[in-house]
C-alpha cells in the first residue's frame, strides 16, 4: 500500500523530533534542565496528588520513568505525543509549503526541546488531546458537550495548574460577545477578555491584598532580575500595586506573549528572534481563522468555534502570569493539539 504524503510528512518530521529529543538533554543548555532535574530526583520528597510540581513527581515516579535516562523518557514521550497527533489527524496536504504547516512543523519539532525531558508539560499536552477529544466526540446536545469540557478545565485548574481554572470564565464571556453583530468580533473578544481578566485581577486584590500579576509574574521576576537565565522577563512598564498599575500590567503582559515585537531587541539571540516570528505567525494565523470559523453556521461550526473562544482565553490568561518569552512558547508547546486543531479547523476530517 503506497503511503500518502501527508502521513510520509508527518512521520518524517515525527523521526526528526525523536531524534533530537533523544540527544536534547546532552546538547540543552542547564536552564533547561532545571525543573527536569526537581521532578526526576525529587530531592525534598514533595510528590503528592495536587498542584503541577508535586503531581508531576507522583507520576514520573509512579511510572518508574524517573528510574530511566533522560534520553529513554524523551523517546516515550515523544512518541506517545506523536501517536496521539496521529489519532488527532493529518490535515490534507500536509505535505505542501503552505504557511500554516510550516508553522505546524517547527513547532511539532519544537517538542524535541521543551517535552523530551521530565516536565509538567508532557502531563499537560496530555490533558489538552483529552479536551480536543471531547470536543470532536458527538454529543447529543452541543450545551452538554461544551458544559462538560469547561468543567474539565475547572478541575484541571484545582488539581494542577490554578490558572486553567479561569478559562472556562473568558471563553464563555467570549462566545456571548460572539453573537453580537459586528465587523470585528474577534477585536471585541478580544478586549472584554482583557477586561475581564483585570476585573478577575482586581477581585482578587480586593480579597487577599495583592492583585494576579502583581503577586505571581512581577513578584517572581523583580527576584530573578539581572540573572543570566532571565534576559527575556516580562516586567510591567508600571508598579501593579495600583488598580492603575495592574490593569496597564496584564495589557502588557498580553501584547509580550501574543504580539512580542519588544522580543525583537534580542538580535543577538537568534533563538529569541525565532520565536518572535513563530508566536507573530501562529497569532495571526490563528486570528484569521477565528474569524472565518465564527461565519460558519453548521452545527460542526459551532463547535470548533469553541476551540477559538479556549484558546484565546488561554492567551489572555498568559497575559497575566507569563513571567517571560521562554515560559511562554513553553507553555504554548504544552497545549499544541488546541493550536493543531485551530489551525487545521477546516482540514482535518474528524
Amino acid at each position: 500500500m503506497r503511503l500518502k504524503k501527508s502521513k510520509f510528512c508527518f512521520i518524517t518530521i515525527g523521526l526528526i523530533t525523536l531524534a533530537l529529543g533523544v540527544l536534547a538533554s546532552y546538547f540543552l543548555p542547564e536552564k533547561y534542565l532545571y525543573d527536569a532535574v526537581h521532578i526526576y530526583n525529587d530531592p525534598y520528597n514533595e510528590k503528592g496528588f495536587i498542584r503541577s510540581y508535586p503531581v508531576s513527581m507522583w507520576f514520573y515516579d509512579f511510572f518508574m520513568l524517573n528510574k530511566l535516562p533522560f534520553s529513554l523518557i524523551g523517546a516515550i514521550q515523544i512518541t506517545t505525543i506523536f501517536w496521539l497527533f496521529f489519532k488527532q489527524g493529518i490535515p490534507e496536504k500536509f505535505n505542501r509549503l503552505y504557511f500554516s504547516n510550516i508553522l505546524i512543523w517547527f513547532s511539532l519539532i519544537a517538542i524535541s526541546i521543551y517535552i523530551s525531558i521530565p516536565s509538567k508539560e508532557f502531563i499537560n499536552i496530555l490533558f489538552v488531546f483529552m479536551v480536543v477529544y471531547y470536543l470532536r466526540k458527538n454529543f447529543k446536545n452541543l450545551k452538554i458537550k461544551i458544559i462538560f469540557v469547561l468543567l474539565l478545565f475547572v478541575a484541571y485548574g484545582i488539581w494542577f495548574r490554578p490558572y486553567y481554572a479561569l478559562i472556562p470564565f473568558l471563553a464563555i464571556a467570549s462566545f456571548f460577545v460572539s453573537k453580537i453583530k459586528s465587523r470585528n468580533k474577534i477585536i471585541n473578544i478580544i478586549i472584554v477578555s482583557l477586561l475581564i481578566a483585570v476585573f478577575m485581577s482586581l477581585s482578587y486584590g480586593a480579597i487577599k491584598g495583592e492583585f494576579m500579576s502583581e503577586s505571581t509574574r512581577e513578584a517572581l521576576n523583580e527576584k530573578r532580575e539581572g540573572s543570566l537565565d532571565a534576559q527575556t522577563l516580562i516586567l510591567s512598564p508600571v508598579e501593579t500595586s495600583s488598580i492603575l498599575g495592574e490593569s496597564v500590567g496584564i495589557l502588557y503582559g498580553y501584547f509580550s506573549v501574543n504580539l512580542p515585537f519588544e522580543g525583537l531587541k534580542f538580535i543577538y539571540k537568534p533563538h529569541v528572534i525565532l520565536f518572535v516570528f513563530w508566536q507573530l505567525s501562529v497569532f495571526l494565523v490563528l486570528f484569521s481563522n477565528y474569524s472565518k470559523c465564527l461565519k460558519g453556521k453548521t452545527v460542526n461550526f459551532k463547535t470548533k468555534a469553541w476551540i477559538f473562544h479556549i484558546l484565546f482565553s488561554y492567551f489572555v490568561i498568559q497575559g497575566v502570569f507569563e513571567p517571560d518569552l521562554g515560559s511562554s512558547i513553553r507553555h504554548k508547546i504544552g497545549i499544541l493539539p488546541l493550536i493543531y486543531e485551530a489551525i487545521f479547523y477546516n482540514r482535518i476530517k474528524t
